[in-house]
C-alpha cells in the first residue's frame, strides 16, 4: 500500500507491505477477468469523456495471474514426474465445504486443464480421507466418488482450505493434514511454507533492530532497502520490545495509531485502533503473544466509485495492491538448507478496492471489491 505519514507535514508517499501469504491467495482467477472487464469498457466507451486522457489503453496493464499461477501448478505437476503407480496423474485442489470461492477457483482449473492437459479435481478438505489414501511408497491416490472404479495418482495438491480454525474441527482433521503432508505430492504450500506466511513470522523478520533479516538477505544495502518497506512490527511478549509494545497497545492516545492482528488468514478477524486496548483488558494476558502489534498503514485520499455487495458506492477509497508469485524449489537430499529453485517468478497483481471508512480489505469477507490497476503520471 502506499503510506503518507499524518505526523509529517512535508512527508513524501512511500510504499509498506501489509503482509505476505503463502496459503490460499485467493482472486487470481477474478482480477485477471476484472482487468479484461476494465479494458472491455474502455473499447466500448463506456468511460465518461472526461476521463478520457487518464483512462486509456496503455494506462490500463492486464494481470496475467490466472495464466501465470496456472502455469506455477502445471510446473508443479511436471517436477513430480511420472506416475509411479501406473494411474494417471492428476491435481487436486483442496477447498472448503461449501465453497464461496468456487467462480474464482475454476479459471485455473480451467486453465490449467485447456493450456497445460492436467486433470483437476476439487477435494472438500474434510472428504480428504474418505477419497484419498497412501500406498507403500507414500503415493497419494485419490478415487472420486462419481467413479469409484478409478484410480488418479495425485501428482499435487492445491490448498484453498487448511487455512483457518474452522477447518480443524477435530482430530480427524489434524489426521488429514498429517496424511497430505506424508504423501509424495507436491503441496502447495508445504506445513513449512504455510507456516512461514504466519503474522508472526513476519513480526520476527520487521521489528525494528531485528537480526532475523540478514539471514535471507546478507548484503546489507539490499537488506535496507527491503525493512524500508516493512512497517514496524512488534511481538505481545516478555521480550523489551514486547514490553514496549504493551504500553503502545494499552494505552488509547497511542493505540491509535496500530492495529492488533491474530495468526489467522481471510479478513476480519484484527482489532483497529481504539478498539485495542478495550480488546487487550478482555483477553487474558497469556493469550496476547499469539498477536501481533503492527503500525497502520496510512494512504494518501482518493475518491472513485466502487460497486460492492450490489450497491454502487461513491466517495473515498483506499487500493492494496498484490502481487502473486510462483516459486517451486526441490530440497536436496543430504545438504540441509540447501535447495534447487525451479521456478521463482511475479504472476499477475490483484488490486483490491474498499472505502476509506473500512479498517478491513478482504474481498471474501465482505469489506473490498476486486479492481484493476490504472496507471497515471504524478
Amino acid at each position: 500500500m502506499v503510506h503518507l505519514d499524518p505526523t509529517q507535514s512535508a512527508a513524501k508517499p512511500t510504499i509498506k507491505q501489509v503482509e505476505f501469504n503463502t496459503i490460499a491467495s485467493s482472486f487470481g482467477g477474478l482480477s485477471t477477468q476484472v482487468s479484461k472487464l476494465h479494458n472491455h469498457l474502455l473499447s466500448v466507451d463506456a468511460y465518461p469523456e472526461e476521463t478520457s486522457s487518464t483512462i486509456k489503453t496503455s494506462s490500463l496493464p492486464p494481470s496475467t495471474s490466472v495464466p501465470s499461477l496456472a502455469g506455477g501448478l502445471a510446473a508443479g505437476h511436471q517436477a513430480y514426474g511420472k506416475s509411479r503407480s501406473g494411474s494417471p496423474v492428476c491435481v487436486v485442489f483442496l477447498v472448503q465445504d461449501p465453497e464461496r470461492n468456487v467462480f474464482d477457483q475454476r479459471h485455473l482449473e480451467y486453465t490449467l486443464f485447456n493450456e497445460h492437459q492436467v486433470r483437476a479435481f476439487r477435494v472438500p478438505f474434510n472428504k480428504i480421507m474418505s477419497y484419498t489414501k497412501l500406498d507403500g511408497k507414500r503415493t497419494l491416490l485419490y478415487t472420486p466418488p462419481h467413479a469409484p472404479d478409478k484410480t488418479w495418482e495425485v501428482s499435487l495438491v492445491y490448498f484453498r482450505a487448511g487455512y483457518s480454525p474452522d477447518d480443524y474441527s477435530g482430530k480427524a482433521d489434524w489426521d488429514a493434514r498429517l496424511h497430505i503432508e506424508r504423501s509424495a505430492a507436491v503441496k502447495c504450500p508445504s506445513i513449512l511454507t504455510h507456516l512461514a506466511g504466519s503474522k508472526k513470522v513476519q513480526q520476527v523478520l520487521a521489528t525494528p533492530n531485528s537480526p532475523h533479516l540478514a539471514r535471507f538477505l546478507p548484503d546489507k544495502s539490499k537488506a535496507t532497502e527491503v525493512f524500508k518497506t516493512f512497517a514496524p512490527i512488534y511481538p505481545l511478549d516478555k521480550s523489551e520490545a514486547g514490553q514496549e509494545a504493551c504500553k503502545l497497545a494499552q494505552n488509547s492516545e497511542t493505540a491509535t495509531r496500530y492495529v492488533l492482528k491474530p495468526q489467522r488468514e481471510g479478513g476480519g478477524n484484527n482489532v483497529y485502533r481504539k478498539a485495542i486496548p478495550k480488546f487487550l483488558e478482555e483477553t487474558p494476558e497469556s493469550h496476547w503473544p499469539a498477536y501481533i502489534l503492527m503500525e497502520m498503514i496510512e494512504p494518501p485520499a482518493l475518491t472513485n466509485t466502487i460497486f460492492r455487495n450490489g450497491e454502487v458506492q461513491k466517495g473515498g477509497v483506499i487500493g492494496e495492491l498484490g502481487v502473486y508469485g510462483v516459486c517451486l524449489w526441490k530440497t536436496k537430499s543430504g545438504e540441509d538448507g540447501v535447495q534447487e529453485m525451479l521456478e521463482n517468478k511475479q504472476a499477475g497483481y490483484l488490486l483490491r478496492t474498499k472505502g476509506d471508512q473500512s479498517e478491513e480489505g478482504g474481498v471474501a469477507a465482505g469489506f473490498g471489491s476486486v479492481d484493476s490497476v490504472c496507471l497515471v503520471d504524478v
